[in-house]
């Protein structure tokens, strides 16, 4: 993010800056746009960076921390790289006096030197009645919006927030027990116009000073202040996942939850140590990482079809797309080549090095690419359960799972998981039963209600403290999806290549393409299928590899027959 403000010594502000000038508030508000702490200090001058002890350069909060009491000390000054919108107001420098002192001193420069006569100046000191003015103003408005949550437990740091809107600013609104009501808690908006709101879930983060937002609806409307309702249009169900050892349930001890909410993975969670829950901002990974949604293409080059007269392999060629030679490479001895990373749907082929006529070739759409592998880190203040939109603007959400991985996915397997979530995740479909008994103790598996028998470790204070709060338990598989481990041959595979469990009795199949999963550091890749349906309990194991580089055909091998499902999961 480019910063639009710089910094200037106190003692070297000069009067033509006066436009410029920003309070630290402002100049502070600014820097917390930025995410990372090293790209604030290379925003600073490096006498100011030198300034700041080593501590407060640890986290984002400490160095804007340090960077203000510099600017209220006004040993420096923000001016902003343009001029202002709207000169600065008294009542703004009031509450900076330094800087106010230190402007009003600028000032007083700019109207140059006045001669003092030899006498006091007159003073007028007949006091006057004072003169009131009548402002009428406009009533507050009385409208509320309430939104409902499943059960009562101890406050944590997650809330609620309405975005600003033309007439309003945002506002907050945390989740407080209905007394009247103990099966559930509510979030209250008050003194709100008749105009919808964006609705969000707020989770402070514990190294950045933003938090990350969740979108649960736009344009919710208010209601009347003095309205009450059985259960609000606006439903939330806080769930504790878990899995059954025995007879007892515990908590996952690592590993990862997605929620899929209308077909996007709306909120991917960290399971903690402790079995406390820690969100992700994906939403700021996928924005960041515009290479997730990059549609790649690839060719395949058969020389002794496209120049007949002779035999070319090892020649070298040039791809061309759209004018440009983005690729130059030599055919395989074969007369083959394959080239991975275009974009356009033909290209052409050139061999310097041979008289020939134009060459075209149609390009074909790749798996994709498993390069955004970087890690993402738990940003989130830790949550002892996970909440999830059960009702919005009176509408049940039936388009509703959650998905364990034991692994962090990448954003590739997370647009994969998008398409074929109801083969590998829990339909929570069943919180219906929050409106039909107000708890979950009738509730159909896969929910429940949190239960008595627990395992005693370091996790069990979490099930345990909640026992009584009437939110929903989610019992997740004690497997995961099917996978196996393939050791990569360089001189063998194909980044199209794939494996492929498939049961033909029941018509089904997965297919998992080597270029969709990362290599790890031993050089293996861990290629992830769908979760087959309930009757599926032995499939086959067929890897695809390419007989044809040049025309891209493949050829199917079966590896093993009637292999038990079981031997995959985990």
């Amino acid at each position: 993010m480019h910063s639009d403000c710089k910094f200037v010594v106190g003692t070297k502000l000069k009067s033509s800056d006066l436009d410029f000038v920003l309070t630290p508030e402002e100049c502070v508000g600014r820097l917390s746009r930025i995410r990372n702490k090293d790209e604030i200090l290379n925003r600073l001058p490096k006498e100011l960076a030198s300034q700041i002890s080593p501590a407060a350069k640890k986290s984002s909060t400490a160095l804007i921390s340090a960077i203000r009491k510099e600017l209220l000390s006004v040993n420096w000054v923000g001016v902003s790289l343009l001029t202002r919108k709207t000169p600065l107001t008294d009542a703004q420098l009031a509450t900076f006096p330094k800087l106010q002192a230190k402007i009003a001193t600028l000032s007083d420069g700019q109207s140059g030197s006045v001669r003092q006569a030899g006498y006091k100046a007159v003073t007028d000191d007949v006091a006057l009645a004072k003169q009131f003015h009548f402002q009428p103003t406009e009533p507050n408005p009385e409208n509320k919006i309430v939104v409902e949550f499943a059960g009562q437990w101890s406050r944590n740091a997650a809330c609620l927030m309405l975005d600003e809107s033309d007439s309003q600013t945002s506002k907050m609104a945390s989740v407080k027990a209905d007394h009247e009501n103990v099966h559930r808690s509510l979030a209250t908006f008050d003194a709100l116009s008749s105009e919808g709101r964006s609705l969000h879930i707020c989770i402070p983060c514990h190294s950045q000073p933003n938090p990350i937002k969740l979108k649960l609806a736009d344009d919710v409307l208010p209601v009347e202040k003095s309205l009450s309702k059985e259960e609000w249009d606006n439903v939330l169900i806080p769930i504790l996942p878990v899995v059954k050892s025995g007879e007892e349930f515990t908590l996952k001890e690592f590993g990862y939850l997605y929620v899929i909410w209308d077909n996007k993975v709306w909120r991917e969670v960290e399971i903690q140590p402790n079995g406390y829950f820690a969100d992700i901002d994906l939403s700021y990974y996928r924005r960041r990482d515009e290479k997730a949604s990059l549609v790649t293409r690839h060719v395949n080059i058969d020389g002794s079809t496209l120049i007949t007269r002779c035999y070319i392999g090892g020649e070298t060629f040039h791809v061309v797309q759209e004018g440009k030679t983005v690729f130059t490479g030599k055919l395989a001895l074969d007369e083959t080549a394959r080239v991975f990373g275009l974009t356009a749907e033909e290209v052409d082929i050139e061999f310097p090095d041979i008289t020939h006529d134009p060459l075209t070739l149609t390009t074909q759409l790749s798996p994709k690419t498993a390069f955004d592998s970087e890690v993402r880190h738990a940003e989130g203040k830790p949550m002892p359960h996970i909440w999830v939109p059960y009702k919005m603007k009176s509408d049940v959400q039936s388009e509703l799972y959650l998905h364990y991985s034991p692994e962090q996915l990448s954003l590739t397997q997370i647009e994969q998981l998008e398409t074929s979530h109801k083969n590998c995740s829990i339909s929570l479909s069943e919180l219906s039963s929050y409106s039909q008994a107000q708890s979950f103790e009738q509730a159909v598996s896969p929910i429940r209600s949190v239960p008595k028998s627990v395992v005693m470790d370091r996790k069990s204070s979490v099930i345990l403290n909640q026992q009584d709060s009437n939110i929903a338990v989610v019992a997740l598989s004690a497997f995961a999806v099917p996978r196996i481990r393939y050791l990569h041959e360089p001189s063998v595979d194909h980044s199209d290549d794939y494996f492929e469990i498939r049961n033909e009795e029941h018509d089904w199949s997965s297919r998992a393409y080597f270029r969709s999963f990362p290599l790890d550091e031993e050089g293996y890749r861990t290629l992830c299928f769908d979760l087959p349906p309930p009757e599926v309990e032995h499939v086959d194991l067929v890897r695809g590899a390419h007989a044809d580089p040049g025309k891209g055909l493949q050829h199917t091998i079966t590896i093993d027959n009637t292999i038990p499902l079981s031997e995959l999961l985990g």
